[in-house]
């Protein structure tokens, strides 16, 4: 992506960031301004630093699977990598376009398509399997707290999610570890393409495939072997989401908000994220703030709800994707230079 359509991307978020500003202070401005002007900087950064640290735990999970395929691998590039997936994840419905690009820098900092691609499967794979784990803690802890509502809204987002997530990673995992299913996917896939015009020389795009599908078996057959990887790969992805949950506690303390601890706040943001992402909006926008609002409405006060809602969306959407932005056209400058 040229780095003027990034530009435009990053005043768009921008702008909407602002619009959602506007709706949200118009109705309890003044509320909302006094508890903001009392705010604790140091949790305001603490919030700020247990989200990119959880950015670094990922970054740890690209520069391990990626030196198994290149030893000299950057891991200051992987961190950058892993930096700039929000952006392209946060302006694109579901984040559908964050692997896509994740996939093109990869090749950028020396991976050939068939590893970078097989890299980028194997995070999913980690990621849905952390996701189901930190679900399942959430629901569970919820039976004993009982802090989220026990409604039919609330059970069928639930029980929707974990269906698409257990679908999503059976699919990719097929996909990464099942060599028949694979070609069958990618040779359909081509043979589709053809058909609807949008291939024309299937023999050239075919002989492209073959050598993509050799460098992803032969990177498949090296991480597959190492079970201890995976594992320590699958406990890495499992921290990354608590201290990106968790990032909602520090945001907490820095607005004095004392009536809700720390593991009912977990369980909360974790029913937040999961009924959200059923709305396929960019970065979930309009979802995460209705459902945010909707599981804390009667905990806490109306302007004290919307000042949280905006300082939570400030911190683990906005902040990252107007960074991953600017690390985004920093680093398309330095490639040209």
């Amino acid at each position: 992506m040229k780095d003027k359509k990034v530009s435009v991307y990053l005043v768009i978020v921008i702008i909407i960031f602002v619009l959602i500003l506007y709706f949200t202070l118009k109705d309890d401005y003044y509320d909302i301004i006094k508890i903001l002007s009392s705010i604790d900087v140091f949790y305001l950064m603490g919030g700020i630093l247990f989200v990119f640290f959880s950015k670094y735990l990922i970054a740890e999970t690209t520069y391990l699977l990626a030196k198994k395929e290149k030893d000299s691998v950057s891991k200051k590039k992987m961190l950058e990598i892993c930096l700039i997936y929000p952006f392209f994840a946060g302006i694109t419905p579901s984040s559908v376009g964050g692997e896509s690009f994740e996939i093109f820098y990869l090749k950028r900092a020396g991976l050939p398509y068939g590893k970078a691609s097989n890299i980028v499967i194997q995070k999913f794979i980690l990621y849905q399997m952390s996701l189901i784990i930190v679900n399942i803690l959430a629901v569970i802890l919820n039976i004993f707290t009982n802090i989220v509502p026990n409604n039919s809204f609330v059970n069928l987002s639930v029980i929707i999610s974990f269906v698409a997530n257990i679908i999503g990673l059976v699919f990719f995992y097929l996909l990464a570890y099942n060599k028949k299913f694979n070609h069958f996917i990618m040779k359909k896939g081509l043979l589709f393409l053809h058909k609807i015009k949008i291939i024309k020389n299937i023999d050239a795009t075919r002989k492209k495939v073959d050598s993509y599908l050799n460098n992803f078996d032969d990177s498949v057959d090296k991480l597959r072997k190492d079970r201890k990887l995976f594992i320590k790969l699958l406990g890495i992805n499992v921290l990354s989401f608590l201290f990106f949950y968790l990032s909602i506690w520090p945001l907490a303390l820095s607005i004095k908000i004392n009536s809700i601890d720390i593991i009912n706040l977990f369980i909360l943001v974790t029913y937040v994220r999961m009924m959200s992402l059923l709305i396929v909006t960019p970065g979930n926008s309009g979802a995460a703030e209705y459902c945010f609002i909707y599981l804390f409405k009667g905990l806490l006060e109306e302007s004290v709800i919307m000042t949280y809602m905006l300082l939570w969306r400030l911190v683990t959407y906005y902040i990252p994707l107007i960074a991953g932005g600017i690390i985004a056209i920093l680093w398309g400058r330095s490639k040209k230079a």
